[in-house]
């Protein structure tokens, strides 16, 4: 078996003396480098590598306990915070990837939804913190997102027009997306968040699904407000989970040829089911347990983790 490691540098180029830091700190690992090979000028690199193994146990079980550890060596680097180094079996699966599920909020937009909204009734301060214990995994998804939501009692329900114009898209999803259609990926959004910004962010990328919760309503003096509660089953870990694999299955995809993307504790479930994860620019906590993280400025440098070089990708986006 081959593996790769992807070392991405933050920066336009990596620096001569870090780039023999890093290729000295692979080597300290149990592997050995079989060859380099430049994805990014300057920038992107595959390391492609054996494993190194010891005498006992069985050759499965032992290639497996190596590949853990030295995949947790690499999320654990002390120079994570200036490159990103994504570890992973470099066989066909690694390129060839059949469908990506993305996290919206924090993940293709910048924003949490959730707090636009509170914004109306100036309770976003008290909403961002529920948020982010939520996304850190100290309070329950279904129980925080209830708590969010009872302070959007009483807020107009008409505002999702106006919230469509205040959505930041995070720079490289049109890349990203326009790329992975031309290779035939099935593309989609599973949100914690709300129903008519996920249409409106899979309509506006282009993307085959959308999944999402949706914010009941009530009418008061004529007027249609927010009524505190949710309606219908919640999107929270687990239900990503289930929907990955329900469009995988309606799609004949194999599960080992899906990408799932997200910034919180609650996609963990997601990444945990698919061939692979990216915690993108994620929570620690979610960084630490994600089968890779990656904290660039473009989330379209997902496609150099699946091994494309700048021409590809240049021939991809054309």
């Amino acid at each position: 078996m081959s593996y790769v490691v992807t070392a991405i540098t933050h920066a336009s180029t990596i620096e001569p003396a870090a780039f023999i830091e890093l290729k000295n700190f692979i080597e300290s690992l149990p592997l050995k480098i079989n060859n380099i090979q430049i994805l990014s000028e300057e920038r992107v690199f595959d390391f492609h590598c054996s494993l190194v193994k010891s005498d006992g146990g069985t050759p499965e079980a032992h290639e497996a306990a190596i590949f853990e550890r030295v995949k947790q060596e690499i999320l654990d680097w002390e120079n994570g915070d200036v490159i990103d180094l994504i570890f992973q079996k470099d066989d066909e699966f690694r390129k060839e990837k059949k469908l990506f599920v993305f996290d919206m909020d924090s993940t293709l937009i910048y924003q949490e939804v959730i707090e636009l909204i509170a914004a109306y009734a100036g309770v976003e301060d008290e909403v961002e913190k529920i948020t982010t214990a939520a996304m850190n995994g100290e309070i329950d998804f279904k129980e925080s997102l209830a708590r969010r939501v009872k302070l959007l009692k009483g807020i107009d329900a008409t505002i999702w027009d106006d919230l469509k114009k205040k959505l930041e898209f995070t720079k490289g999803d049109f890349e990203l997306t326009k790329a992975l259609k031309r290779t035939g990926c099935k593309l989609a959004v599973l949100s914690g968040g709300f129903i008519e910004l996920a249409t409106y962010v899979k309509e506006t990328l282009g993307l085959d699904y959308a999944f999402a919760n949706n914010l009941n309503t009530e009418i008061i003096d004529g007027k249609k407000v927010f009524n505190g509660e949710t309606i219908g089953e919640i999107v929270d870990g687990d239900k990503k989970a289930e929907l990955l694999k329900f469009i995988a299955e309606k799609e004949s995809i194999d599960l080992k040829s899906v990408v799932a993307v997200g910034d919180g504790s609650n996609d963990l479930p997601m990444m945990g089911v698919a061939g692979f994860g990216v915690a993108w620019n994620a929570k620690p906590r979610v960084q630490k347990l994600a089968p890779s993280k990656l904290n660039t400025k473009s989330i379209a440098d997902i496609l150099y983790i699946l091994g494309y070089s700048d021409k590809e990708i240049k021939e991809l986006e054309e």
